[in-house]
């Protein structure tokens, strides 16, 4: 029997709104039909597959430039160098994965950072309206929810580890000694289940948030869905893991299948 290779996918989750109100399935689909979409000019493409199903609008893009291109490729059959076959004019679109759900207004997207191609997407077909991404930025709603612990990764000016108490002063002078401006603290707790100590110190850290730098807290929730607050916001993270092909492609139905199942244990 052929392995079924698999690989893990992490999707972020935020409110998209249209002119203010939740997203509605038939204003999108009168505006986006179903089918192919692409975007391109001399050195970039951008190829949306766009597909409804129930409540939910499922997005599968590809996104490529024509460079950076090495002249050269590896080949570990051979261990040697040879001649790229991808011509100059030619690119190889990354997959990304978003879906729409349309009872919650909530998009979830495989990369956050390809958030803006689908707001794009979306102003080319909805010309009158005004598109909002909405990030949860909820201290108390976090803290709530957080049933364990991952990682805690602060950045602050190094005196204030000690001013907050979330370092000892020897430990604060110790970061002070190699006279950086800017100091970076990662913390690693490995689910560990949040008891009233550890709940104790992620609320001394907001009640600090002003002075620090930066902040990234991730953990869990009841339902063992993945939550991170940084300073950009709050967003809920589903953690999936999809069949891949001997080209480590994706296959989009068991993306979307995996995904879907999650989310409706989310809004369960």
């Amino acid at each position: 029997m052929k392995k079924i290779n698999k690989k893990h996918l992490i999707f972020s989750g935020v409110f998209l709104y249209l002119n203010n109100e939740k997203l509605s399935i038939d204003n999108f689909y009168k505006n986006l039909p179903p089918g192919s979409y692409t975007n391109n000019d001399d050195s970039k493409v951008q190829i949306f597959n766009i597909e409804y199903e129930d409540n939910y609008l499922k997005m599968n893009f590809g996104e490529g430039t024509v460079g950076p291109r090495n002249p050269n490729v590896f080949n570990f059959e051979t261990q040697e160098e040879e001649p790229n076959p991808r011509k100059k004019n030619q690119v190889e679109p990354r997959q990304t994965f978003a879906i729409i759900d349309f009872g919650t207004s909530f998009v979830w997207i495989s990369n956050s950072k390809k958030r803006t191609a689908l707001i794009d997407l979306f102003k080319n077909h909805f010309k009158t309206s005004s598109i909002v991404i909405k990030e949860i930025y909820d201290e108390k709603q976090f803290i709530e929810m957080l049933k364990s612990l991952d990682n805690i990764k602060i950045s602050a000016v190094p005196n204030l580890f000690s001013d907050s108490g979330i370092l000892s002063k020897t430990l604060s002078d110790e970061i002070n000694g190699y006279e950086a401006s800017v100091a970076t603290l990662s913390l690693s707790y490995n689910n560990r289940l949040t008891n009233n100590y550890l709940i104790e110190k992620v609320k001394s850290i907001f009640e600090q948030k002003n002075s620090l730098k930066s902040i990234v807290i991730a953990g869990k929730d009841e339902n063992n869905l993945g939550m991170l607050f940084n300073t950009e916001g709050f967003s809920r993270k589903i953690d999936i893991e999809a069949q891949v092909d001997d080209d480590e492609m994706f296959s989009p139905e068991d993306v979307y299948n995996k995904l879907i199942d999650k989310i409706k244990k989310e809004n369960a």
